[in-house]
Parts: C-alpha cells; sequence; structure tokens
C-alpha cells in the first residue's frame, strides 16, 4: 500500500462557479500517470457548509459522496436524498444542486471523462463503499490508526485493509 496523496497537505481552490471550495487530491493529468489504460480521471474533496449549484462539468461522469451528513440533491429537477457515504452518480451536463444538507459536511467526487459512446480501449474508473480485492485506490473518509483523513492509498493485490477504517473504493 502506497500513499499517493493526503488532503492535509494540500490547499482548497474555489469551485468552477466560486459558491464553494474544493481539494484536488488527484488531477486528470496526474490520472494518466497512476491508470494508463484508463479514462483519465479527477478526485477531489468539496466543503458544503450551504445550498448551492454544481458547477457543470460536461464531459465528465460524476460520482459524489457525501462524508460526514445526509444531503438532498435535485438532478435534472428530480430530488435525491443522499445518504452519508452513499455513491449518487450523474453526468457532469446534467443540471445539479445541492438543495439541503444535515449539517456541513465533505463530499468525494469522481470524476471520469466519458467516451461519448466511442469503441475504446479504455474503461473509467468506478467508486464504492465496498472492497472486492480487485481494488486499485481507497480513500479513507476518516481518520484513524496511521490513516489521517482523506488520504489516497494505492493498493497492491495483497493488501489488506484494516476493518475499522472506514474508505471508499476506486477500482
Amino acid at each position: 500500500m502506497r500513499v499517493i496523496t493526503s488532503f492535509d497537505d494540500l490547499e482548497p481552490v474555489p469551485w468552477a462557479n466560486g459558491a464553494g471550495e474544493t481539494t484536488e487530491l488527484v488531477s486528470l493529468t496526474e490520472s494518466q500517470n497512476l491508470t494508463p489504460s484508463r479514462l483519465r480521471w479527477r478526485l477531489s474533496i468539496a466543503r458544503l457548509d450551504r445550498p448551492a449549484a454544481f458547477s457543470p462539468l460536461p464531459g465528465l461522469a460524476r460520482t459524489f459522496l457525501p462524508i460526514g451528513a445526509e444531503v438532498v440533491l435535485e438532478i435534472d429537477g428530480q430530488v435525491h436524498r443522499v445518504a452519508h457515504a452513499e455513491p449518487q452518480r450523474f453526468r457532469g451536463d446534467q443540471i445539479v444542486s445541492l438543495l439541503e444538507l444535515g449539517a456541513p459536511c465533505f463530499a468525494l467526487n469522481l470524476m471520469v471523462e466519458s467516451d461519448d459512446g466511442a469503441e475504446s480501449e479504455h474503461v473509467g474508473l468506478e467508486m464504492s463503499t465496498r472492497n472486492t480485492g480487485s481494488d486499485l485506490f481507497a480513500v479513507t473518509l476518516e481518520s484513524g490508526a496511521g490513516y489521517p483523513r482523506f488520504q489516497v492509498l494505492e493498493l497492491e493485490e495483497s493488501d489488506v485493509l484494516p476493518d475499522h477504517l472506514d474508505v471508499a473504493i476506486l477500482r
């Protein structure tokens, strides 16, 4: 298991629409070096402290994972309650707004370039909260025994994550 990056070592930047802040853990460019046979992807942590519109990001498939509180999203006019650590997927060209949040919290965001339906040998990365054993990366969702919150870990096939560690899995 190798540490790729840690939230505590990075500075936040404004969202594309200026309505909040995000900390980029892995950029589209960095992802090419980490997973050259996959579509480019970006991983970031957003700070959620008030209702706001999401930045439109056409060409990206998005997975949103709230951490620490339930949130309510509106996606193209449909309301979705999203529990803590429950992935919600949507396209970057959809109109998305954060309507409610139980408390100020964070959200882990995975954004994968879409292949626009074209035939491609590259596949996208997916995020879940279940470990399958064929995982590429883990992101710690809370601090625990030697693992700071929001640390990105590159996994080897033989790596075993501690049972007590709350993580998001990227495969």
